[in-house]
């Protein structure tokens, strides 16, 4: 069934299961948070790329809700802390005449639950150096799933700095084991 959100898109992405700081600019952007908050706090975060010919959107985005925010000391923009639900995949984008983007979506199935076998093991253990490493990182994710392939491949992707025509690529896929075979051949690359 299709249904209609409004949209933000970032160039840092969140997918299901996570959490993550995102800064709101005055404009459209603090339009679409404005929207969200009095349609119950839900809106979409889309992924951009910056390239030769401008800036290119994806299809492939994460409804969110908002658990926090606060005024940026620096410059007066909202940092909103959101919690990613589900995958969707935008059907028809519009635009008001105040900037605010809004899409018709359809969710997308979720990436079924793996456990992670011994093999495996390793996203999970370089995770949590990460989060030791970082504790604000750390302290985003309260309910950690170290035993879930699906979770530890989507937190992988949040963190990583990949093209966003990449992660789109493997977010398309049926469930997680595109991804893990990516990330093991990244993390076995000589550096």
């Amino acid at each position: 069934m299709k249904q209609c959100i409004p949209l933000l898109f970032q160039k840092r992405h969140i997918l299901p299961g996570g959490r993550i700081p995102l800064r709101i600019a005055h404009g459209p952007q603090m339009h679409a948070f404005k929207t969200a908050i009095r349609n119950g706090g839900t809106f979409g975060v889309c992924m951009f790329d910056n390239d030769d010919h401008g800036n290119h959107f994806y299809q492939i985005g994460t409804r969110v809700t908002v658990e926090d925010f606060d005024a940026s000391p620096t410059d007066g923009s909202l940092i909103v802390t959101v919690a990613g639900h589900e995958s969707f995949r935008i059907d028809n984008l519009n635009e008001d005449e105040n900037g605010l983007l809004t899409a018709e979506y359809e969710a997308i199935q979720p990436w079924p639950e793996t456990k992670v076998n011994c093999d495996q093991q390793i996203l999970a253990e370089k995770l949590k150096l990460m989060f030791k490493k970082h504790p604000e990182l750390n302290g985003m994710h309260h309910h950690k799933q170290f035993d879930n392939l699906s979770w530890l491949c989507q937190r992988w992707l949040e963190l990583l700095p990949l093209p966003a025509s990449e992660k789109q690529l493997l977010l398309s896929a049926p469930n997680c084991m595109d991804t893990y075979d990516y990330l093991m051949s990244i993390m076995h690359k000589p550096h």
